[in-house]
């Protein structure tokens, strides 16, 4: 395994590796529990939707070390996934379902009337977006980051800092004003995060009742942490999403 890392965009050929790390570092995740066709079919169609933040680090030697995901546009971006893929996501879930009936009674009941009132809350979104005027918007403009993933071997040796980096110049290049990203407060990950730059800004519930910090990455002021932009210790192994 060499030192050089690799960052560039996640493409079909990642989705399978991808995937499967997601799965491995955030086991304790709902999402995590949904299966591996669930999984890939989840990968393809974040990357492929508008405003995605979708990228991967590898060695010289072409193995997966890490992954980030998020988005420029973050409502845009999974009314983008409902519309595009939402059926086709939905059918993998019930199948799935079907097969293990402890995760159907736990889909049900912790998630169940949260994806519903999601559906309703897009289908609202879009018609109010629809009979809004077209003037230029004054709200800053933020994204997202919802997944920051590294193999367990290379947490430390700079991988997450290096996507980070790599996602934060996406977000520049589209134009955010900042960043913002949720992580579990019971990870170590919060040390890293403002070792980079990155502001606490609080703690949040997500719709499921779980609780998150909430981080935000000032774009024009390159961050201003408190702490430079060192390796941060061993905490960039990975954060759970919150809203979404």
């Amino acid at each position: 395994m060499t030192g050089v890392v690799q960052i560039r965009p996640l493409v079909g050929a990642d989705v399978a590796e991808a995937s499967a790390l997601h799965r491995e570092i955030l086991d304790m995740e709902f999402l995590s529990r949904c299966g591996s066709g669930f999984m890939r079919a989840y990968y393809r169609a974040w990357v492929e939707a508008p405003g995605a933040i979708s990228l991967v680090a590898r060695d010289e030697g072409g193995e997966l070390l890490g992954v980030v995901l998020g988005a420029t546009d973050p409502a845009t971006h999974v009314r983008a996934m409902v519309r595009e893929s939402g059926v086709r996501l939905g059918i993998r879930l019930a199948l799935y379902a079907v097969g293990h009936p402890s995760f159907a009674r736990d889909l049900v009941v912790t998630r169940g009337r949260r994806y519903v009132r999601g559906v309703v809350r897009l289908v609202v979104a879009r018609l109010s977006h629809a009979r809004a005027s077209s003037g230029p918007s004054t709200d800053p403009r933020v994204g997202e980051i919802t997944h920051v993933l590294v193999r367990s071997q290379r947490q430390g040796s700079g991988v997450g800092r290096a996507l980070l980096d790599a996602a934060v110049a996406a977000g520049r290049a589209a134009g955010l004003d900042e960043l913002v990203l949720v992580t579990p407060p019971d990870l170590a990950a919060g040390g890293f995060y403002r070792h980079l730059g990155w502001r606490a800004d609080g703690e949040m519930t997500s719709r499921s009742g779980e609780a998150f910090v909430r981080y935000r990455y000032l774009l024009d002021e390159g961050g201003r942490g408190d702490g430079g932009r060192g390796e941060g210790g061993r905490g960039d192994g990975g954060n759970r999403p919150g809203p979404r």
